[in-house]
């Protein structure tokens, strides 16, 4: 890793300790008990995981959680959905064991855009006198989803050289539906129910579950017709050759 990079990570982990710092110092949570529920299903929702293609990252149902956490739970409950989410993600059931320095990014990642989507969902409507729970949830979406792709791009650029507009696209590419889909669902369960009702939250685990094995069918199938085309154009480039011998 390059020294611009370790000075982002260690950039987001200060900024991640500091955020974590106050949601302790907030820490009072309403109903403890229905918070435990809902962030054992988020935790399970973090072990849904798919790998990108051409990135050394993962992408997890988790962030509909947080999105729902946003409308149903304090600040403190909902930064510790996402830095729960980032531990299970990097942790569980891995095929290489992650660096510590990539569990700290992924941590301090996750924490900060949590930070980011709970405060611009809950502070940019009211300056804009907008007080729908509909343009909180899509408020808090579009801020988490663009500061999560542009982090995780912009720590790939540093550390590997690429340019960052390259990554940023190919990562929105990738999971741009994923994240749409997600942030539909959130906004369904919020529509349609409260904090009270975890019934809710476990029916988006399961449809969500149904849009994690497409996706991951999806981009199988993607990685393998690329595996095929490159195939297919070495095959071409090696009888040219030939009979140009």
């Amino acid at each position: 890793m390059t020294t611009k990079a370790k000075l982002d990570v260690a950039i987001m982990t200060a900024l991640a300790g500091a955020i974590l710092a106050i949601a302790a110092s907030r820490w009072d949570p309403e109903n403890l008990g229905h918070f435990v529920l809902f962030f054992a299903l988020a935790m399970v929702g973090s072990a849904m995981k798919i790998r990108l293609p051409g990135f050394k990252t993962t992408i997890s149902i988790n962030f509909v959680f947080i999105l729902i956490g946003l409308a149903w739970f304090s600040f403190g409950e909902t930064v510790l959905i996402g830095l729960g989410g980032a531990l299970v993600q990097s942790l569980w059931k891995v095929q290489t064991r992650p660096k510590p320095v990539q569990v700290l990014f992924n941590a301090a990642c996750l924490t900060v855009c949590t930070a980011a989507a709970f405060w611009t969902s809950h502070t940019v409507p009211v300056m804009l006198g907008l007080h729908s729970t509909a343009a909180m949830m899509v408020l808090g979406a579009c801020a988490y989803v663009v500061l999560n792709t542009g982090l995780v791009s912009l720590v790939i650029s540093l550390a590997e050289g690429r340019p960052l507009t390259e990554i940023w696209s190919s990562c929105y590419e990738w999971t741009f539906p994923y994240f749409l889909v997600g942030a539909a669902l959130a906004g369904l369960a919020n529509a349609t129910s409260n904090a009270g009702n975890l019934s809710v939250a476990l029916l988006v685990v399961l449809a969500m579950y149904f849009v994690y094995v497409y996706y991951r069918m999806h981009i199988v199938r993607a990685v393998l017709d690329n595996i095929s085309n490159v195939s297919q154009e070495n095959e071409t480039v090696l009888a040219g050759a030939s009979r140009g011998r």
